[in-house]
């Protein structure tokens, strides 16, 4: 299976990506990088060929 997992770099998008990643899954990791991000949250499935990462805003309204 595929899936795409935003805001990937957070606390509860990283939990998520490292089990898709362990059971088989590819993985698209898009992360704005703001605040709240750690990228070392998801260094054990960085060099996976099953992980990508592309900082990407997904926000379409500010103020």
């Amino acid at each position: 299976m595929k899936l795409l997992v935003t805001g990937g770099a957070g606390f509860i998008g990283s939990a998520v990506i490292r089990l898709a990643v362990s059971c088989g899954h590819d993985v698209i990791n898009l992360d704005a990088l703001t605040y709240a991000a750690c990228l070392e949250n998801v260094a054990s499935v960085s060099d996976s060929p099953l992980y990508a990462f592309e900082q990407v805003d997904t926000a379409i309204w500010r103020r």
